[in-house]
Parts: structure tokens; C-alpha cells; sequence
């Protein structure tokens, strides 16, 4: 994901990292406006920014402001001056002037990193984000999973992430039919 405001490096941002075929852009915006939603949604793999989206004085984190995964690594696109304090809630940093060699390798770099990461923890459910699958295959909302289980909507949506993370599924489908394989739930479950 591009979230970068000048269409020009956006633009060619995207053709440096489509030119290798291990990436893709799937998404860019322009703007913030539907950031937040779209990462709870997509939960994107790495998240490209312009940090003066957030503006120079910004005192949340950009992670939390946007509800983008901790895991999920933040790269910084910098061609002008900001404050350390902003710089520091970034994993790397892709300057205006790095050519496309240094720009793919960061990137790998950054996958690599994660890759190993998610290696070592456990990639079984746990029982918890296996109630939460069964109630998502059933077609259970946010709201009606919170209630149900007696936890926030943010724990759901942080459940959800996990789900999506250990699985490597991302739709509501792709979860149903990996919940009946993993006899989870039956067809008579889903409504």
C-alpha cells in the first residue's frame, strides 16, 4: 500500500516495485481519509506513507491513528525535513533521491524480516481466535462477536487480524471454507 499525495511519486514509486515480480501495489491513496477502514479490512503486507499526511506535530502514533497491525512493517517516504520523533515510528525510510536497487532492497529487507518473524511464533490458533473463526463463518459482525463473547470490538478486530495473519486468508469465504476443513464448523453451521 502507497499512501503518498504527489501522483508523480506515487506513480513511480508503484513502477519501481511493480518491476520486481515478488511485489505488487495493490492499493494507493492520496490521501487519509479511508486509511483506517482499509487497513482493518485488507490488513496490507507493508504500508508505504508520506509522513506529512500526519503533519509535523502529530503526537499519535500513526499505527494507532490509522489501525495499522504492529506487524505490519512502515515505511517512510521522505523528501523534505521531519522531526525524529515522527521518523521513529517507522520500521525504514525510502528517500527522494535512493535509486530503484536501494529502494527493492529495503523492501526485501523489511519481508525478510517479517517472514522470519511470523516463522518463529506459533502458527496454530489459538482457542480464542478459533471461536472468533467459527463465529466469523457463521457470519457473525464485529459488534454481534463482541457482544457475544464479552470483549471490545477493537479485541475482535485485533482477533480478526491474528486470524487473517496465521492463516493467510484474508476473505470471509476463504475463512468459512478453512474453518469446515479444520472441522471447526459443519455446513449446517452456515446461514
Amino acid at each position: 500500500m502507497i499512501v503518498e499525495p504527489s501522483p508523480i511519486v506515487q506513480e513511480g514509486l508503484r513502477k519501481i516495485i511493480e518491476a520486481t515480480p515478488e511485489f505488487s501495489v495493490e492499493w494507493t491513496f492520496y490521501d487519509t481519509n479511508r486509511l483506517k477502514e482499509h487497513c482493518l479490512s485488507h490488513n496490507p503486507d507493508i504500508v508505504i506513507f508520506n509522513p506529512s499526511l500526519i503533519g509535523m506535530s502529530a503526537k499519535n502514533s500513526i499505527r494507532h491513528t490509522f489501525e495499522i497491525d504492529d506487524e505490519t512493517p512502515l515505511v517512510a517516504i521522505i523528501y523534505s525535513f521531519f522531526d525524529n520523533e515522527i521518523l521513529s515510528q517507522f520500521d525504514a525510510e525510502i528517500g527522494i533521491n535512493d535509486n530503484n536497487t536501494r529502494i527493492i532492497n529495503k523492501l526485501q529487507t523489511l519481508k525478510n524480516d517479517t517472514a522470519s518473524k511470523s516463522k518463529t511464533e506459533s502458527e496454530s490458533l489459538s482457542d480464542r481466535e478459533n471461536e472468533i473463526l467459527v463465529a466469523i463463518a457463521k457470519g457473525m459482525t464485529n459488534k454481534e462477536i463482541a457482544e457475544k463473547y464479552y470483549i471490545s470490538i477493537h479485541t475482535v478486530i485485533s482477533h480478526r487480524k491474528n486470524i487473517v495473519k496465521k492463516t493467510g486468508i484474508k476473505t470471509v469465504s476463504g475463512l468459512t471454507v478453512y474453518a469446515l476443513l479444520n472441522n471447526l464448523i459443519s455446513y449446517d453451521d452456515i446461514e
